[in-house]
């Protein structure tokens, strides 16, 4: 079974994340799937709008935590080319992306919402950032301020708690909020819109745009150098244990 379905239907290209069994948990496989997805959206000239979206319950989960935990470590040292896949901005995709958020978006699976352009969501939709109750810093989150007021991402980020849909879409995170039925043909309306318009017009204006908006290379990699010490302590690799075997962490701050 493909953990990726992937389809194109007119100008509109439909990724689904398919692990149910694992609320569409970003494993190593899943993100290479991803990756060539991504790719191939990128280079056809015949599709101009993505929809991702997750089967079951969940968008996703965040990434697979049984898989970091049995390579005995949260990094590894090939990490950045089995992960580049996961967002499409690492890719250069400048054509349009909505996320038809359909449940939990947590973790890596927030980020990869907050990856795309726009977001609608399902009523029973719930976003969270909980790295910091895995012993995780927020890897990927560091320019998350520019979502939302500082305030409000420094509550997600430290907290770890979620929202609701309704919440997300108040603080502007996400565009719509629908019932679950509806999430799809309401993603589907709002890509169809976009690919009316000239689709080099609407490339460049989004590039433009997140060019004007988004740190420079350096900037986001000096704010990913300040994290990389915590990703690879004690307490990252006790977070995760303590959230695969259902118990409170033992925070040893090393």
């Amino acid at each position: 079974m493909s953990l990726l379905l992937y389809e194109k239907k007119g100008r509109i290209a439909y990724l689904t994340l398919n692990r149910p069994e694992s609320r569409n948990a970003l494993s190593y496989a899943l993100m290479a799937e991803m990756e060539r997805a991504w790719r191939d959206f990128r280079d056809d000239d015949e599709v101009w709008v993505a929809v991702i979206t997750g089967t079951g319950a969940a968008f996703s989960a965040g990434l697979d935590l049984k898989e970091r935990v049995a390579q005995g470590s949260f990094m590894t040292a090939d990490e950045q080319t089995k992960t580049i896949g996961m967002t499409p901005s690492a890719l250069g995709i400048w054509k349009p992306i909505i996320a038809a958020v359909n449940g939990y978006a947590y973790a890596a699976g927030f980020v990869l919402a907050m990856d795309c352009d726009l977001r609608v969501a399902s009523t029973e939709a719930r976003f969270a950032i909980t790295e910091v109750q895995r012993g995780l810093p927020a890897l990927g989150l560091d320019h998350l301020a520019r979502y939302m007021t500082m305030p409000l991402a420094l509550e997600m980020l430290l907290t770890g708690e979620p929202i609701t849909a309704q919440r997300a879409y108040e603080i502007g995170f996400v565009n719509l909020v629908v019932p679950p039925d509806e999430l799809l043909p309401a993603a589907t309306a709002l890509a169809e819109r976009i690919a009316q318009n000239a689709p080099l017009a609407v490339r460049t204006t989004k590039e433009a745009l997140y060019h004007s908006q988004h740190p420079s290379a350096h900037e986001l990699r000096d704010a990913r150098t300040i994290m990389m010490p915590a990703l690879s302590s004690e307490d990252t690799l006790e977070g995760m244990r303590s959230f695969l075997e259902k118990r409170p962490p033992q925070w040893k701050g090393k």
